[in-house]
Order: C-alpha cells, then structure tokens, then sequence
C-alpha cells in the first residue's frame, strides 16, 4: 500500500476486469456532456482522450503497441474489446459512433496506439461536422475582467521580490501550492507516465486499485518554464486534487464525477477560483515570480478564446469548456450556481480566505464586485 503523495513508477495493479469496468464507467460519463451537435462530439472525444491516459495508466504499454514495456491489466487487441482499460474504451466507442473528432480524435487516436492497431470504429481526425456555438457575451465581459485583474497582478509583481522557481519535481511543486490552496489534500499518488504534456493534457484522475480516495497524479515530461509548471502543478492541479478528495469522502468514487462533463466545469470553475485567491495570496507574501505568472495565467485564459486576441487551437470547437474557465471563478467567488454545486467544506474554506484576502488587498475587493455585479449577485459578505 503507498502512502499519501508516494511514487509508482508505471501502472496502476488492478485486475482486468476492474480496469475494463472503470473504463466503461468513464467513457460513459464522458459522453454526458452540456452541449449540442458537432461541440457535443469534440468534447465527447476529448473525454475519451483522457480516458485513454487512465487506460494507459492501468494497462501499461502493450507488446506490439507504441512502446515497449510491461502491461498492467491488459490491453486490448486489434479489433478492440481486450480483457483491460483499453478493451472497455473500446466498447463505449463502438456503441456511440461519433465519426469524427478533429485534434481530439488526433490525440485519442495516438493514446490508444499504445494498446496496438486503432479499431475501424474510433472516431477520425476529421473536422467535427455542423457549426459551433459563438462565445456568450457575459463571457466576453468576463474575459475583460479577468484580463484587467491579470494586467493589475503584473504591475504589482513587478516591485516583488522574485525567487527561483521549484525543482521540476512533481511532489515539490505541489508542497509549494499547499500554503495557497484553502483545503489541501496529500491523499494522491504520482504515477509516471510514457507520454508528454500535450498528449496527457488531463493529469489528474480518480483511479480503481490506488489508496484512500484514489486520486493519482501522473508525471509527464512538459517543455513549459519551470515557473508555468510550478503554478500548474502546486496550485491549479492541485486544487483538482482537493476536488477529487473531497468528492471521495461520500464515498470511493472512480472515476470521478468532477472528471467529465458538467462535473468537470465545477472542477475547472473551482480550480480557477483557487488560482485567483492565490495570486492575491502571494501578493501578500511577497512572491513577486508567483503572481507575475499567475497574472500572466488570467490574461493567457481571456484572451484565448475562439475569436480573441489569441485564440488557442485546443478550445477551438470547444466554446462551453472555454467560457468557464473565465465565468466559473466569477461565480464560485460570488457565491453563484457553480459555487452551491461544491462541497461545502471546499466552498467555506474558499469564501473565509477570499474574505480575508479581499479585506487585505482592496484590489481584490474592488474585482470581487465587478464580478458579482456581473453575473447579478450582490458581493458575498
């Protein structure tokens, strides 16, 4: 049994058909999604995508897939439906038919080469078909908040003093966040993965076999600065981490419902939340390097949007997920929808450091009302 934060250095031990029954648990509630048409169908396989990274976490590399090295479960074999993770991925695929998924088919499509030869029936690397949404107006003025507040961050990181960045170590990156997250959890273990950053792209997870809550981490080679890692990792993934423990405690749940669909816009709403207090947080501690990049992280979030200044290829057919990140915090700060829709032991935590933070830097104040005046609430007291 590994203790809280320990290190396994490839899969997961479970039994193939507890890895081939959580797969089909997660692949389903991968296809509950709050949107329509051809937005349905991306973030569809963009689910599986990051099914298929918990697959190749309980599997491991399949002889005669992608790579060498030993298996877990098991994988699948050519034709799909194997005895492991990936053989129940395979069966929701089959029984759903989406035909197409652009660079989320893309990415899906290069994971489950891992298991060996990609079945007919997976979804192909082609446009998703039918129109996509326009990004809500709320969410553009929302955009322009966040944006001024990350503007505000940079300017005052620039009289802070400025220390060198953590070692590229994924359990001193999150030590370092625990400080700045108000309801830090330890109870996850880090696993290593034969992938890099943008294939992973999701890495954290609730997985069957692990202790505790069985929330995993994986470790994955990233070319981004060691600063932008730091923050990612000790603060925005860390707060995922939180979620997923927290959501444990009613009981063992993986996956997880703060995983996927509508679940996973609270957690993305939450984590974005946690970012926000930290940076106001190590305003006041004096870490000027934190809250240059964390304000750089807000304005990298505003202006990503599809038709923005800087639109990210990643949210391109993906409008709902894109919003969120921007109106989820202004919610959770404001005590709207997606902040009743945390536990309460997360969302008290949150709202008692937000107050104090706010009392200590009237910035944060003064952004705490515009965003309840924006989505029509009075400012939480």
């Amino acid at each position: 049994m590994r203790g809280p934060g320990a290190q396994t250095p490839g899969p997961t031990q479970v039994t193939a058909p507890a890895a081939r029954a959580w797969a089909v648990a997660a692949a389903t509630a991968a296809v509950r999604v709050p949107a329509l048409d051809a937005e349905s169908d991306a973030w569809i396989v963009r689910g599986w995508a990051d099914v298929a990274v918990g697959c190749l976490a309980l599997d491991g590399l399949r002889p005669g897939g992608s790579g060498a090295g030993g298996s877990g479960a098991g994988g699948s074999g050519p034709g799909g439906s194997g005895p492991g993770a990936f053989g129940g991925l395979d069966e929701v695929v089959q029984a759903m038919s989406v035909l197409s998924g652009g660079q989320h088919a893309a990415r899906l499509r290069r994971l489950r080469r891992f298991a060996g030869p990609v079945p007919r029936w997976y979804p192909d690397a082609r446009p998703v078909a039918g129109p996509i949404r326009r990004i809500a107006g709320i969410a553009w003025r929302a955009a322009g908040l966040v944006a001024g507040f990350g503007e505000l961050l940079l300017a005052t990181a620039a009289s802070l003093p400025h220390e060198p960045p953590c070692p590229l170590v994924s359990a001193r990156q999150l030590a370092w966040g625990v400080r700045y997250r108000p309801s830090p959890s330890d109870a996850h273990v880090t696993l290593r993965l034969p992938v890099n950053r943008l294939l992973a792209r999701r890495t954290w997870m609730c997985l069957p076999g692990l202790p505790g809550p069985g929330t995993a981490i994986a470790e994955v080679p990233s070319t981004a600065s060691p600063l932008k890692q730091q923050i990612w990792r000790g603060i925005h993934e860390g707060a995922h981490l939180d979620h997923l423990t927290s959501l444990a405690r009613r009981g063992p749940l993986a996956p997880s419902p703060g995983e996927f669909g509508a679940g996973l816009l609270i957690a993305e709403s939450y984590a974005m939340a946690v970012e926000i207090l930290a940076a106001v947080e190590c305003i006041l501690a004096g870490e000027g390097h934190a809250v240059r990049q964390l304000g750089a992280g807000l304005i990298e979030r505003a202006t990503r949007l599809p038709g923005g200044a800087h639109p990210a290829a990643e949210f391109a057919d993906l409008p709902t997920l894109a919003e969120v990140y921007l109106l989820g915090p202004i919610e959770v700060l404001s005590g709207g929808a997606a902040a009743a829709a945390l536990p309460e032991e997360l969302i008290s935590s949150l709202r008692d450091r937000w107050r104090a933070a706010c009392a200590a830097y009237p910035p944060a104040a003064a952004f705490g009302s515009a965003a309840a005046h924006l989505i029509g609430r009075s400012p939480s007291p």
